[in-house]
């Protein structure tokens, strides 16, 4: 087989990936009812099984960039897959919900994160052109999943009870090992050569050289930790713009993943049947195919000045369908506005991908990718577990989907302000 071949063979595996992660940040919810009647929970109790996902997530993300120095993706990947479909296994006998708070939520969200950056980061050196059409059809797997997977769970956990469906669970996370065993095929030539580094990489890496030919290190001890902090990657931890992208993407995932969470409940409470509130998180899915192919095309051939501006008003925008959710009830009218926030924002997270790569450069994706959500998933947990806290306040769903407006309206002044930030430093280092 063709080494191109093998590299689209990757990038479809890493769009299932993105699928499987959907999986659980989105339709996870489907087993809400079944287990809060069965361990006498409420929605705060409940949102700490997507929190211990993100909880979980976040912390891979901060171990992996570190085990992937050490391990090759194809290892780390089907470690990770064994791990996670184990884990959800085990899970299906649980006799308290702090069993499934850690199989299926801290376990998985670690295992996951793992998959995701071995993966994603064999995509970046496989494709080196048209990365914004690239992120989006590894990202089209997260909108498939949400599209297939929570009428599917939701269709097994009426067959088979919420025990039976996490077995068949189980085996849908296995099927990534596949993907797994591919990874090391593709050619390392990137690896060997300079990778592709963005400007603002460029300029801040040439100020760094010139200031170490100017000094010494003076002791073992400082040129130990100057080691240690080139092997890992932690000059990242003195970006201005890391923060700022974090910030965004938090802003932005609190509505989208956390607070379309509970859209599957919604649909329970105002009285429509469990296909028919599963199948309010396939619109959004449906949506998201559409939203990327257009994200795919204009955010590649806009120039690099307006990507952020275009953005930052896209984002916006996206929040005036959720302030919208308070006030509707009939089934047809919500999957048009589903499908709607799926078209606005579900190409988000290829962009967001792809910011990382235009600001770090290659050779810091992977670390970049992995330390931004070492930061934001933590604050994801906090989140989605307080959002749960307030519709069990508020006495319904519909707090969640104003939060998220409103959170969408934050997404929108940090991407500004890493637009602003961005500019500064070209102009500062006389690179625009």
């Amino acid at each position: 087989m063709g080494l191109a071949n093998v590299a689209w063979l990757v990038l479809l595996s890493a769009a299932y990936a993105g699928g499987l992660w959907a999986a659980a940040i989105r339709c996870y919810s489907t087993l809400y009812q079944p287990l809060m009647f069965e361990f006498d929970l409420k929605y705060g109790d409940m949102s700490w099984l997507n929190g211990f996902f993100q909880g979980g997530y976040g912390l891979g993300n901060l171990l992996f960039p570190v085990i992937f120095k050490y391990v090759t993706f194809k290892v780390g990947v089907m470690t990770s897959v064994l791990v996670s479909s184990t884990a959800i296994l085990v899970s299906s006998f649980a006799v308290t919900i702090w069993q499934i708070y850690v199989c299926c939520g801290l376990v998985n969200g670690f295992c996951i994160a793992g998959s995701i950056i071995g993966l994603y980061g064999e995509v970046a050196r496989c494709f080196n052109k048209n990365r914004e059409i690239v992120y989006q059809v590894v990202g089209s797997g997260a909108s498939l999943g949400g599209f297939i997977f929570c009428p599917l769970f939701q269709l097994l956990i009426n067959v088979y009870h919420w025990r039976g469906a996490l077995w068949i669970i189980s085996g849908i996370y296995l099927q990534l090992a596949a993907g797994g065993a591919i990874l090391g095929l593709t050619s390392t030539s990137t690896e060997k050569s300079n990778p592709h580094q963005s400007a603002v990489t460029e300029v801040i890496e040439q100020e760094s050289s010139h200031k170490r030919a100017t000094k010494k290190v003076q002791d073992n001890g400082n040129s130990l930790i100057s080691h240690i902090c080139n092997k890992l990657d932690l000059k990242l931890f003195l970006r201005v713009e890391l923060y700022l992208y974090v910030l965004g993407w938090f802003s932005f995932a609190l509505s989208f993943y956390s607070a379309l969470l509970f859209m599957i409940p919604y649909g329970s409470k105002i009285g429509l049947t469990d296909i028919q509130a599963s199948s309010l998180a396939s619109a959004v899915g449906f949506g998201e195919l559409g939203s990327r192919i257009f994200y795919s095309v204009v955010m590649n051939r806009c120039p690099q000045s307006y990507k952020y501006i275009l953005l930052s008003i896209i984002v916006a925008t996206t929040s005036i369908p959720f302030f919208g959710l308070v006030t509707l009830k009939s089934y047809p009218v919500l999957l048009t506005i589903f499908v709607v926030v799926g078209v606005m924002g579900g190409g988000m997270d290829g962009v967001y991908n792809n910011l990382l790569i235009d600001i770090f450069g290659v050779a810091l994706y992977p670390s970049a990718l992995g330390y931004g959500n070492v930061m934001s998933y933590p604050m994801g947990m906090l989140g989605t577990v307080s959002l749960g806290y307030a519709i069990d306040i508020y006495g319904s769903e519909t707090i969640a989907f104003i939060i998220g407006g409103c959170s969408l309206m934050l997404s929108s002044g940090f991407v500004l302000l890493l637009n602003q930030r961005i500019k500064k430093l070209k102009l500062v280092n006389g690179t625009e």
